[in-house]
């Protein structure tokens, strides 16, 4: 496995872009470059799940997984802050009603692509005879269970964006006291997925959704500090990188994990002001981030029902170049829906 992260280094060093002194890319949080960080994550995950079908061990896996067991949940943190970030981008420069839209353009869109994949995978499960009882197909469609897919992802962003769009029904007036609501509920939806017995994975990034609204409302005053010049960009860098560091030792906390993939995310955004990372592999992956994310157990549960899976490398590649090719398809057949759905 190390093989693969070493060619996921490589890509990352591909065409990188570094400032001179006292220089910013001002545009580190644009929606080019948010989409390359995830891309890069995406590609981390998809290692990540596709680990969970074969049987890692030997030199050359253990580097992998001590480096994945350390990262654990970071993997989707840029996802849900930069997300956050977005939404909260969205309404600072066309208001509350851009958040009074969110059911319809974003809670309803994500949700029938999320759908139609449930089905893709109920067919799949059907075709290699596995038995689903009603009440886990309806609860798949809701992402709260799984017929196969990933689910709890989905899960918490249609929550977030349930919580954004009450908050800044109530509090449209003022965006401030709404993000505040967002925060509270936040915490308050953590709870109850704690209480209800869900894995901690469902509840130890979520904050990272109204951390990167709160980024969003700050982020002006940071910049003019922090991008000043080099010396105070490497302070502010060294800060982080300390309580990251203090953070990661306490990350067996869900409360503590959340700061601790904050903070990651926050050095990444640092790291970018510096630092460009561009190139068209990442573009592509950047361009079909949810489908490349979605629809990749597909080929690894028919691979694995096929036997390929004790060829653990054959596998990795096999269901990496299926997904590869699907994602394309699957994103241009939705923009066609989309397209009738949300005529102009």
């Amino acid at each position: 496995m190390i093989f693969f992260l070493v060619i996921i280094i490589a890509i990352i060093f591909y065409g990188m872009q570094v400032k001179e002194k006292d220089r910013f890319h001002t545009d580190y949080c644009s929606k080019k470059q948010t989409a390359t960080v995830n891309a890069i994550f995406s590609l981390l995950i998809f290692l990540s799940h596709s680990a969970q079908y074969i049987t890692l061990g030997g030199p050359l896996d253990e580097p992998y997984l001590a480096f994945r067991k350390y990262i654990g949940q970071i993997v989707v943190a840029s996802f849900l802050l930069y997300s956050g970030f977005g939404i909260m981008e969205s309404i600072n420069k066309k208001g509350s009603s851009y958040a009074m839209d969110i059911p319809k353009k974003r809670f309803f869109r994500l949700w029938y692509h999320y759908a139609i994949v449930v089905a893709m995978f109920i067919i799949v499960g059907l075709i290699f005879k596995r038995h689903y009882e009603l009440k886990d197909i309806l609860l798949a469609f809701t992402a709260y269970t799984s017929v196969g897919n990933s689910n709890w992802y989905l899960f918490v962003t249609f929550a977030m964006y349930i919580i954004i769009f009450v908050s800044f029904f109530v509090f449209r007036k003022n965006k401030y006291i709404a993000v505040g609501a967002v925060i509270l509920l936040t915490g308050v939806f953590a709870a109850v997925e704690y209480k209800a017995g869900m894995g901690a994975r469902y509840y130890n990034t979520i904050f990272c959704f109204p951390a990167g609204m709160v980024f969003s409302l700050l982020k002006p005053y940071i910049d003019k500090i922090v991008m000043k010049n080099d010396t105070l960009w490497s302070c502010g860098f060294a800060v982080l990188f300390a309580a990251f560091y203090i953070a990661s030792r306490h990350r067996g906390s869900s409360f503590v994990f959340n700061i601790f993939a904050i903070l990651a995310v926050a050095m990444i955004m640092m790291i970018n002001m510096k630092v460009k990372i561009e190139n068209p592999i990442l573009d592509f992956f950047g361009n079909h981030i949810f489908s490349f994310f979605i629809l990749q157990r597909i080929p690894m549960i028919i691979l694995s029902q096929l036997s390929l899976s004790k060829h653990k490398y054959v596998f990795i590649i096999a269901s990496f170049i299926a997904t590869v090719c699907i994602a394309p398809i699957f994103d241009s057949l939705m923009a066609k829906l989309d397209s009738k759905i949300y005529k102009a």
